[in-house]
Order: structure tokens, then C-alpha cells, then sequence
């Protein structure tokens, strides 16, 4: 027996179970796999998050089965980020939320027990217009604006009594950046090189600046960097203010340098960098308002730093609800509030959202794709279809000064009992004539009527001046991934705007109970939602901080008493969240580096004290 079974292992045979096994589990029910058929070609523009990269899917019978970028492109220049080239696997997410799901009081309150998510919600929503108190507010929070969609949710407000349209705070104040027309490139914690604006844009502008990467922890933009300066953790803003103080010729470098960890002629040379080579744009985000001052001393006022345009609208729907910010509303406010994150975009702590509303059995809503986002807080958390599913447009990203127009274009048909958040809005308002697919056409019709910019075909690669085509013709190539773009970028420089959450959300004391600094690696959207093949690396590897995991030097991770993939609790002057810890000697001592997962920023702010414990 023993002479078989050592016999056994210089046959075929276990090998031959192993490639067996390996092809049955390739087959299990449940798993998809693209169709036999005839090899095709599609376009559309990504919406996986505000940069809107054109996209080139081959397809077999239909099915996408892989994504690439769009030579020549004059925005994405033929770019697609790792997001972007995996975006096809998405609607196979194993987190994706497949149907409706309503819980908390406002779920039975009234109505019952529902047996549809959708129209309780409806019910319930119609019941908060209808006893709305005057001090009240129905609103729509919409954490991308700019879409078709926002305006058709600003509509929908407009008719509404007490209606408000809430959205997330412009970057940069709501100005558009030019990297090529920059020569230095200072970045207070920015993600430049990982993601930020429009992946291809970056990339080739990236030869003609000198990038300066400013913030605690060594990331992979501060290591493609052509100087890093380590600076501590929530000291953006002192950095900002002490460069402008010197720029004036007000006051030295010694207190800045104090507070920002940096030497005093580290400070004054980067002044003098800024001020010589020029023009030097300064990128910082939501928590560093005082970034937007010092373009104006740099020369980025006006040439890398300029006002955005939008695409033009129908006149028609100018009789909207003016956007508005969520600090801009009292305390106990909001009776309903209906959240639209069906795209990924900034996302705004519930803690900074909890305190505006109603005592009394609120009303929240949210269009998701999981409900690791808001739908955590949401009575009623309502599926919407995912990228490439969706039908949408896309507005210029932030590093497009033109005003741009695309239409995201499903390549695959949406499962049955997705919502549309814009069709519901608008027949809760009244209005569902308002909604998609008849606005983008009402967009599309209103920019061609203008005459102006160029349209850029994917399939040929050609730009067309719009003053030369049809309106139907228009319209075709639009929904067959053309790209308008305006004819001429603006001259005059930005009106700066409410810069947001960040900013009006007050750092907590220094406590002894909680001597770590919080350092937050990236911003992301709410869901944190990527395809599988990319959730699957970002467990197994070390490339970015996934969902509730931190980082730890390793004396500080010593000092709480974990080590390397130790199960710990972070806990914060606004609560506590569950993590799994990563030991790096990137981090520096007394800091704490966390990816920025939803869990995560409800508790920390741009800038928190925290301590670590094994749970």
C-alpha cells in the first residue's frame, strides 16, 4: 500500500486532477464568461469618476470583454487608469446591491411593512412634502455636479415646496486647471500622479513641470516626485500661509517652519522656487483653503489656475433651484434627504450630515450601488445600474479648462429593478418629463444650436467643428462616444467658492487619550466600489490601503501593542472604527495612515487625534 501510494505520485493521474479541478471550478453556475459570437467594437466614456476617459471595449457578442483608451484623444490623450480598464467586471461586484432595502423607523411608519423598497420610499417621500414645516427642507444632495442630472434635480427642487439642491463643494473653489501652462507644480497632499484630473492629461503634462510633493507620508506621488517634503500631519494650511507671508514680505520663516516640521531654508527656497519659476501653481485639497490665495502671488491666477466653463443649457432650465452648501442649512432642518451616489464622488462625512436632520423620524434615501456608502444611515438604500450599464453624461474634469460634453452609453443592458435617481427625483417633483434620456437630448440640442467647438469621433478619430453638422448627425456621433469640446479656454481667472466640509469641520482637541495623528493616504468616492479583479489586488497586495486597513511605523505600532495584520480598533474624538493594521517604516512615528473608506472619514476629519488598540 505504501509502494502504491508513492507509485501513484509519478503518474498522470494527480496532476491530471488538479487541471480537472481547475477546470471544473472555472465552470461552477454563477460564474460569467462572455459569449461565443462575432468580435465587435464599442465606445463610450467612463464614469467611474469625474475625469469621464473615453473608452474603447472590444466585445464579443455584444459582451465588453476588454477596455482601452481612445488614441488621440484631446483630453484623455489614449489613457485609462487601472479603474477604467477593469470597469467591464463591475456589474459582477459580489458587494453590488441587487434590489431595494429599507430599514429604520421611516421604513414602517404609516405604510407598513413594505414589500417593494422603491415604492415605500416614494410613499414615504411623498408623506415628508406633503407635512413639510415651513423651517423644513426637502433635499437632494448630489455628490458630482455638474451632469444632465444635477440640473435635472435642480429642477425638481425648483417645484418643490421648500426644495433645496445640496452639492458637494467645487475643488480649488471651483476653478479648472492648466498643468501644461504651469513650470512648478506644488502639491499639498494631492494625488497628482495617482489618479487626480484626468489620468492621460497629467501624464502629458508631466514633462514640462517640476513636481513638488508636500505631506506626511511617502506616497507614490511623493516618491515620483521631484523633491518630497515631509511635513506634518494638518499642516497644510500653515505651510500655505506661511509661503504667502513670505511671498508679501511680511514675516519669517520660523513659525512656519515650527508648525510644518520643515527647516527655515527649506521654506524660504521653495518660496523662492515659487516666486522664480513661475508660473508655479499650488494644489491642495477642501482642508487648505488658503491655497487659493497664494495662486494669486505664484502667477497661476489666470494661466494654470482659470475659471471653469460649463456646457451650455437650455434656457429653459435656468428657472432652477440655486446649488447650495450643507453648512449653508440650520441644524434639525432637512425633513428628507435623498443621496445621489450612482456615480462615485466626494463624499461628506455622516457626521457632518446627521446634525442637519429632523429629530423626528427623517426621511434618507439612497441611490447606491452598495450599501457600504450612505445606505449604512439610509431608511431606504434603492439600486441603480453601474458603469457600463448607466446612461449619463459626463462634465469636464477638473485639469480640462474647456467645457466639455459626453454621454456615458451603456454598453450592457441594466438588470431588471434598477432605479433611476433622476426619474424618481423628477416624479416625486411632479416633473418626470424632465429626466434622461429626454434632457441629455435638451443638452444636446442646446450646445449644437450655439454653433460652437469641435466634436471628436472615437472610431476615426477625427474633430468635426459642430457649426458643420447636423443636429442629428450631432446627436448620433454623441451617443456613439463622441466628445464635444469648446472652442476657446477662458481668460479670466476664477471666482473663488466655499471650499467645503473640510474646512468649517474644527480639528479635536489634543487629548493625552489619543496621541496619534491621522493622516488620511487618498480621498475616494463613497462607495469604494471597484471591479472584482481590482478588489481582489488590493487585498493581496500592499499597492494602496484598502477598506479599513492602516498603516503604523513600526515603534508606534509597538507602542499599541499590534503588529502586522492585527485586527484593531481606531478611535477618534468622533467615534471608533474596526481596522486591520499594516507596519511600515514609510509612516512616520505618531501617525497613523488610513485609506480614506467611508468608515473611515465618518470619524476622522482632514485633521484628528486618534489612538490605536488591539481589539
Amino acid at each position: 500500500m505504501g509502494g502504491s501510494a508513492v507509485g501513484i505520485l509519478f503518474t498522470p493521474a494527480p496532476w491530471r486532477l488538479i487541471t480537472d479541478t481547475a477546470l471544473w471550478s472555472e465552470n461552477w453556475p454563477g460564474i460569467p464568461r462572455p459569449a461565443r459570437g462575432e468580435i465587435g467594437t464599442g465606445y463610450t466614456n467612463c464614469a467611474l469618476c469625474p475625469a469621464g476617459c473615453a473608452v474603447r471595449a472590444r466585445t464579443v457578442a455584444g459582451q465588453p470583454v476588454a477596455l482601452a483608451g481612445v488614441p488621440a484623444h484631446p483630453l484623455g490623450f489614449g489613457a485609462l487608469c487601472p479603474f477604467g480598464l477593469t470597469g467591464h467586471q463591475l456589474p459582477y461586484h459580489p458587494r453590488r446591491l441587487r434590489q431595494g432595502l429599507a430599514a429604520g423607523p421611516s421604513a414602517n411608519r404609516e405604510i407598513g411593512v413594505p414589500r417593494d423598497a422603491t415604492d415605500a420610499a416614494a410613499a414615504a417621500l411623498a408623506g415628508a412634502i406633503a407635512h413639510c414645516a415651513p423651517g423644513e427642507r426637502i433635499a437632494v444632495l448630489d455628490l458630482r455636479p455638474g451632469r444632465t442630472a444635477s440640473w435635472t434635480y435642480r429642477r425638481a427642487m425648483a417645484g418643490v415646496k421648500n426644495g433645496v439642491y445640496l452639492n458637494a463643494p467645487p475643488p480649488l473653489g471651483g476653478a479648472a486647471v492648466n498643468l501644461a501652462a504651469a513650470r512648478t507644480v506644488l502639491s499639498i497632499g494631492v494625488p497628482l500622479l495617482e489618479g487626480w484630473g484626468t489620468p492621460g492629461s497629467v501624464i502629458a503634462a508631466r514633462a514640462g513641470f517640476r513636481l513638488i510633493q508636500a505631506e506626511p507620508v511617502d506616497s507614490r506621488t511623493a516618491a515620483l516626485a521631484d523633491l518630497w517634503l515631509r511635513i506634518n500631519p494638518g499642516s497644510g494650511s500653515a505651510l500655505a500661509l506661511g509661503l504667502t507671508a513670505l511671498l508679501e514680505g511680511k514675516t519669517s520663516p520660523a513659525q512656519a517652519a515650527a508648525e510644518t516640521g520643515l527647516t527655515e531654508k527649506q521654506i524660504v527656497d521653495l518660496a523662492g522656487e515659487l516666486a522664480h519659476n513661475g508660473p508655479a501653481l499650488v494644489l491642495a485639497g477642501d482642508d487648505v483653503p488658503e491655497a487659493l490665495a497664494l495662486n494669486r502671488l505664484t502667477g497661476a491666477w489666470g494661466t494654470a489656475l482659470i475659471a471653469r466653463t460649463e456646457a451650455p443649457v437650455p434656457d429653459s432650465w435656468k428657472k432652477a433651484a440655486p446649488p447650495a452648501g450643507l453648512a449653508s442649512l440650520p441644524d434639525g432642518s432637512i425633513r428628507a434627504l435623498l443621496i445621489d451616489e450612482s456615480v462615485p464622488g466626494d463624499y461628506i462625512p455622516w457626521n457632518a450630515i446627521a446634525p442637519k436632520l429632523v429629530a423626528d423620524n427623517p426621511v434618507v434615501v439612497a441611490f447606491a450601488w452598495s450599501r457600504d456608502g450612505y445606505g449604512r444611515h439610509a431608511q431606504f438604500t434603492l439600486p441603480v445600474a453601474v458603469y457600463p450599464e448607466m446612461t449619463g453624461d459626463a462634465p469636464a474634469a477638473i485639469d480640462s479648462p474647456a467645457a466639455a460634453f459626453r454621454l456615458s452609453t451603456p454598453l450592457i443592458p441594466a438588470p431588471a429593478g434598477m432605479v433611476d435617481p433622476a426619474a424618481f427625483i423628477a416624479k416625486a417633483a411632479g416633473v418626470s418629463d424632465i429626466a434622461a434620456p429626454a434632457a441629455l437630448r435638451e443638452r444636446a440640442d442646446a450646445i449644437h444650436k450655439t454653433g460652437h467647438g469641435t466634436l471628436f469621433t472615437y472610431a476615426d478619430a477625427k474633430s468635426t467643428p459642430v457649426k458643420e453638422m447636423k443636429l442629428e448627425d450631432f446627436w448620433k456621433a454623441l451617443n456613439q462616444g463622441g466628445c464635444w469640446i469648446d472652442a476657446g479656454w477662458p481668460a479670466k481667472p476664477p471666482v473663488p467658492q466655499e471650499t467645503g466640509w473640510l474646512a468649517k469641520t474644527p480639528a479635536p482637541q489634543e487629548s493625552t487619550g489619543l496621541p496619534l495623528v491621522v493622516a488620511l493616504s487618498e480621498m475616494r468616492g463613497a462607495t469604494g466600489l471597484v471591479s472584482p479583479l481590482m478588489s481582489k489586488l488590493y487585498q493581496e497586495s500592499n499597492l494602496r490601503l484598502g477598506r479599513n486597513r492602516a498603516a503604523l511605523n513600526p515603534a508606534t505600532a509597538a507602542a499599541c501593542g499590534v503588529g502586522n495584520g492585527a485586527q484593531a480598533m481606531l478611535q477618534t474624538a468622533l467615534g471608533k472604527c474596526p481596522i486591520e493594521v499594516t507596519v511600515s517604516p514609510s509612516v512616520p512615528p505618531g501617525v497613523v495612515e488610513v485609506g480614506a473608506s467611508p468608515d473611515i472619514l465618518d470619524i476622522c476629519g482632514a485633521f484628528s487625534r486618534a489612538r490605536v488598540a488591539q481589539s
